[in-house]
């Protein structure tokens, strides 16, 4: 690598083994999440999973139509003012609101995310990048973090990911060839890759829900309101887009030397 790749991948090992997103919003809204658990609805609780499913799904079928393909700088601060309205929104209209904003901030964030990978020289027309880019959202999740290993967390989520994400981006392609060609088994390909998204979105929505839950805890422990639920929402935007922009320089690196060769670095130089 050349000083200014390696300083890109200093930069990234930065951005990826930063504070966690939940101790950065517990700490700008002065509570734990078990103090917001204790004052989280079961009902919330089990409605949230549902919304976070239906972001995701939203998401990828959205979020994709407003952007092109020609690289460009990312418009992070435009989307960080948008998810802080919607988190407003949310935080005005309290726990009914949730099943509105959850998805509105999920496919926001999915565009932010998608267009950082696009400043990073992706064609996020290509299903395989649009899968790296719904993946953003499995990292952050208590499930994916090591006290003792944060330098391997990061490969860690992305390994609990691969097996899917390979058999996903397969079907994915096999379909989008068969639409060119007009291909007579196109039917079944439909199928078969709207099983294979189906588990991916799945295998995210589990990881990217137990954040969302979370987040929705510290929501519920201080009064609810405005400022505080356009805060929180800042934050998660701004963590999420700090995991977009470490791992699409992490593959795009990895497009040049190789996996093992990045890994290796990034475990050298993580803390």
């Amino acid at each position: 690598m050349n000083a200014k790749e390696l300083q890109d991948l200093e930069n990234a090992v930065k951005l990826l083994t930063a504070t966690p997103v939940l101790i950065r919003m517990s700490n700008a809204v002065g509570s734990t999440i078990e103090a917001g658990m204790k004052k989280l609805p079961a009902k919330v609780r089990d409605g949230i999973q549902d919304a976070t499913h239906k972001g995701l799904t939203k998401a990828i079928e959205w979020a994709g139509k407003s952007l092109d393909g020609k690289v460009q700088d990312a418009s992070t601060r435009r989307h960080m003012l948008a998810a802080a309205t919607t988190g407003a929104i949310g935080g005005f209209f309290g726990f009914a609101g949730l099943a509105i904003e959850i998805p509105a901030t999920t496919m926001l964030m999915m565009r932010s995310i998608l267009d950082i990978a696009r400043s990073e020289g992706h064609d996020i027309t290509d299903p395989v990048i649009q899968l790296e880019c719904l993946s953003v959202f499995s990292h952050g999740s208590s499930s994916t973090q090591s006290d003792d290993a944060t330098d391997t967390s990061y490969y860690t989520a992305r390994v609990a990911l691969a097996e899917t994400m390979a058999e996903t981006a397969k079907a994915l392609s096999k379909l989008a060839a068969e639409k060119a060609a007009k291909g007579i088994s196109q039917g079944v390909s439909a199928s078969t890759a709207g099983k294979w998204m189906a588990r991916f979105i799945d295998a995210v929505a589990t990881r990217f829900g137990i954040v969302i839950t979370e987040k929705a805890a510290l929501q519920a422990a201080p009064l609810l309101g405005a400022l505080t639920g356009a805060t929180i929402n800042s934050l998660f935007m701004d963590f999420y887009q700090d995991v977009a922009r470490g791992h699409f320089t992490v593959l795009r690196l990895e497009k040049l030397y190789g996996q093992e060769t990045v890994k290796t670095r990034f475990e050298a130089l993580a803390p």
